[in-house]
């Protein structure tokens, strides 16, 4: 069975399908609850069990990493052992099942360099070695990842490069689709949701070689739930959001595609140890609790669920391995909760109900001036904007001129719930006479953000004249 792109609809109908054949969901429980993107596992090795480990999980998709330095160790030779696991793991699938082999890392004699991460030198080799793969496995359930990262130095030595990464996507693409037309080519997933990098890549002409955008939400010290979000400067979703993915969907709007994304890696650790890395080094908890991250998975699974372009999400990984401690399973292959929790949603699907995300701006309420009051003179302000994560300003502006910031942060190192934008505005009296439009703009702590714009009218400030009449 080959791995084809396919719209949302005959991915519903395809994941409905899975379910009345495998006899563990009844006609009358399916419905639009039990929808969403179909689910996997990261596997830690190619081995037998973990293949049995997987499937006693019910898990549909499995990935794995395809290096290529034990593939091809020397140029032109290819290590008939290491191809046979991976034979072995496609064999052992059930039948519906699929996999992901994500091929990473160039050999010295490629990239001249010692680094496990140095990129390749000469793209057509990778091209090369991907092409004799998508042969060996034509028509089978296996879809390649290019690359692993690439956003990032930890995978991709020196600065990030989405030119030189399309180029790399560019011959692979090529590679596997004339091997293997059927097979699904995977842009390589993006460290968080980076939208900046696939946007370079775009630029750099990389539409149209990729079937899906791979993305990685197992952010590092991530401890938020995935419906909480931050933004940058620019008002975009940071990319270490986990709901940021949809700006990676925004991008890919913006360029005119519409490919899915597939999320490759999604995850939370289980850990009570301090974050040693990033910006929050030493600062704040490297995880959260078992349960913890048996919510956030249930959570984030209906995020998903709400937006059909993702369409395949793979945990990662599925067990416990040395530092790695965000596993479905403990290192000694006993089950978290959050095992339960994938097993249920690969067997019933989204069951959770409510708009996964608050992107609901505050509520203002106008008390002063109203909406077509006339007026001379100094005008009253007075409007209140409550939002329940709280709120960070609200802004008053007259034909876009801004009049006052309230920013309560300023005073009380809070965001308070409701905040009174108050205050006799003297500059009323120099506005030009006529109609004008005043405009309040309210921000949350999450910078959703509410407008409200009513019209008021400057009558004359000058006393009427009146003429003597001489008898």
């Amino acid at each position: 069975m080959r791995i084809r792109v396919s719209s949302s609809i005959t991915r519903r109908l395809a994941i409905a399908a899975a379910f009345l054949a495998s006899g563990t969901v009844s006609t009358a429980a399916l419905g639009p609850a039990a929808i969403g993107a179909e689910a996997g596992v990261n596997l830690n090795s190619v081995s037998p069990a973990a293949v049995e480990q997987a499937t006693a999980l019910g898990a549909k998709w499995v990935r794995v990493f395809v290096p290529w330095g034990d593939i091809e160790p020397a140029r032109g030779q290819q290590a008939p052992n290491w191809l046979a696991e991976y034979d072995h793991l496609l064999n052992a699938l059930p039948k519906g099942d699929h996999a992901i082999f994500d091929v990473v890392g160039a050999p010295s004699w490629e990239s001249g360099s010692t680094a496990a991460n140095a990129p390749p030198a000469n793209p057509a080799d990778y091209a090369a070695l991907l092409h004799s793969l998508a042969q060996r496995w034509a028509g089978k359930p296996v879809a390649y990842e290019i690359w692993n990262e690439e956003d990032a130095s930890r995978w991709w030595a020196g600065a990030p490069d989405p030119g030189a990464y399309t180029r790399l996507l560019q011959s692979a693409y090529t590679a596997v689709k004339s091997a293997d037309p059927g097979a699904a080519v995977v842009l390589g997933g993006l460290t968080g949701n980076d939208y900046n990098f696939l946007q370079g890549v775009y630029e750099a002409g990389g539409k149209g070689y990729f079937d899906a955008v791979g993305v990685h939400t197992d952010t590092a010290c991530n401890i938020a739930s995935p419906e909480t979000f931050l933004r940058d400067p620019d008002k975009r979703l940071d990319q270490d959001s986990f709901l940021a993915y949809r700006e990676v969907h925004a991008t890919e709007a913006a360029n005119g595609d519409e490919k899915p994304i597939w999320m490759t890696e999604t995850s939370w650790r289980t850990t009570s140890a301090t974050c040693p890395e990033g910006a929050w080094a030493g600062q704040k908890p490297e995880g959260v609790s078992e349960d913890q991250q048996a919510s956030f998975l249930t959570q984030a699974y209906h995020c998903m669920a709400e937006d059909p372009y993702v369409q395949v999400a793979l945990w990662y990984p599925l067990g416990d391995s040395g530092a790695v401690t965000s596993g479905l399973l403990r290192a000694n292959g006993s089950r978290k909760p959050a095992y339960a929790a994938m097993h249920d949603y690969l067997e019933h699907g989204d069951q959770q109900t409510g708009t996964c995300g608050n992107f609901a701006g505050p509520k203002i309420t106008l008390a002063a001036p109203l909406d077509g009051q006339r007026y001379k003179g100094k005008l009253r302000i007075r409007a209140i904007a409550s939002d329940p994560v709280g709120i960070r300003r609200v802004r008053l502006f007259w034909d876009g001129h801004l009049v006052r910031n309230w920013v309560p942060y300023f005073y009380t190192h809070t965001y308070p719930t409701s905040t009174v934008a108050e205050m006799r505005w003297f500059g009323a009296i120099k506005i030009s006479v006529g109609h004008h439009v005043l405009t309040f703009v309210a921000i949350d702590k999450l910078e959703n953000t509410s407008t409200t714009h009513i019209s008021i009218v400057h009558l004359s400030e000058k006393k009427p004249h009146h003429r003597r009449h001489h008898h």
